[in-house]
């Protein structure tokens, strides 16, 4: 017997990490329809890692992706919380030091996923924290 796919097989850690670039890849496409440019993405500090940064009309906005297959656990920005605020702040503290990126404004904003039967459900946060 062949046996399971490969990614069924890894285990759960796999299955959030391509959950997260499905919620990734949403996001973009849902940022880039809005006139959003894409700066950077998955920048990765010993902190965690910054999922979007993106940029529009001179503004760089730095954005938190949150995706969930359900309500089990709420709502997906529920899980923005303000510990994970907080290391968002810090982790873009590093990212502006080491890129030094052309900006007059910064923002964070946060985008929420829920994927049900059908279309996922976008909810887009601007300057959420």
């Amino acid at each position: 017997m062949p046996g399971p796919p490969p990614e069924l097989r890894r285990g759960r850690k796999l299955n959030n990490r391509a959950t997260g670039e499905r919620g990734e890849k949403l996001a973009r496409r849902f940022l880039e329809d809005r006139g959003y440019a894409i700066v950077d993405q998955n920048y990765r500090t010993r902190r965690g890692e910054l999922d979007l940064i993106v940029s529009k009309d001179g503004t760089l906005v730095i954005v938190e992706v949150k995706l969930r297959r359900g309500t089990g656990f709420g709502e997906p920005l529920e899980a923005v919380t303000p510990r994970k605020q907080q290391a968002i702040r810090s982790m873009a503290e590093e990212y502006l030091l080491e890129k030094a990126p052309d900006f007059h404004t910064l923002r964070f904003d946060a985008i929420g996923i829920l994927l049900l039967a059908g279309k996922p459900r976008i909810t887009h946060v601007q300057d959420a924290f």
